[in-house]
């Protein structure tokens, strides 16, 4: 039998009447990962795969549950949480990227799955749905509604793939954003920081999905930007990976994905781990 994990929460993230926006978001502990689907009047559009199987299964249950066709589903960057999750439940899907994207996932998918295999056994999917068409920055108009499909540099991830609904006032932002989650750090803040702060002064949008946590606001990008300036200053002041480590946690008690920052700390502080 199959270890059950706790079952992650969806948002229905907004409703025009002929579009609808969907979240999918893992529990707190297990990294608030969020996967996204945009649902158009004839078919849907999802954004992510999760990182645990189960949590992939629950994705495409609710994509299954619109009744309508997945015509495409986009990666937005090569980090193991959201791909991984994916291959069992989507390997029927046509999975989209940036071209930089699918040659790094062809490259380093196969040992990821195979690593994350050993350690966690069957949490973790059985194959990969790896992306093969390439989705290139501009805009494009699906099923009636526009897309705009931008490439963000040096951010939490060397490259991302953001997806904008301007009629909708929704930026798909992914890894750009951590709400109310420990981010990812692994090195110099500027990109990111920068990103943000662009998003921040773009007043066509109101609603921000984030790769991790819940639905957000544009007072949540002033969060996170605060958050990024509070570990650049922790960095400053020490080079002690327990002592950072304490610090982050007594500053942000309350922040979901704890775990995230065990897994970056030895890339973070380049302890050998060994």
């Amino acid at each position: 039998m199959k270890n059950q994990l706790p079952t992650a929460k969806v948002y229905l993230v907004k409703d025009t009447g002929l579009v609808k926006v969907h979240s999918l978001v893992s529990p707190g502990p297990l990294f608030a990962n969020a996967t996204h689907i945009i649902e158009l009047p004839n078919e849907l559009i999802l954004v992510d795969g999760q990182f645990f199987a189960q949590y992939g299964q629950e994705f495409r249950n609710l994509a299954d549950s619109l009744k309508k066709p997945i015509t495409r589903f986009y990666v937005t960057h090569d980090h193991p949480d959201h791909y991984l999750g994916m291959g069992d439940a989507f390997a029927d899907a046509a999975v989209y990227a940036l071209p930089e994207i699918i040659d790094s996932l062809a490259e380093h998918g196969p040992k990821e799955l195979a690593e994350k295999q050993h350690h966690m056994n069957d949490l973790i999917a059985r194959r990969l749905s790896l992306p093969t068409q390439i989705v290139q920055p501009g805009e494009e108009i699906i099923d009636g509604v526009k897309f705009i499909f931008e490439r963000v540099l040096n951010t939490e991830s060397p490259t991302t793939l953001v997806i904008k609904l301007p009629e909708l006032q929704i930026a798909i932002v992914q890894d750009i954003l951590y709400h109310n989650t420990h981010a990812f750090i692994t090195g110099s803040l500027d990109g990111w920081k920068t990103a943000i702060t662009a998003l921040r002064e773009d007043v066509a949008y109101d609603i921000y999905l984030p790769g991790h946590g819940k639905p957000a606001d544009k007072s949540d990008l002033d969060n996170a930007l605060a958050y990024l300036e509070k570990i650049e200053a922790i960095l400053i002041n020490t080079n002690n990976s327990e002592l950072y480590k304490n610090e982050v946690l007594a500053t942000y008690p309350n922040y979901a994905g704890a775990k995230l920052i065990d897994i970056y700390i030895p890339i973070l502080f380049k302890i050998n781990s060994k």
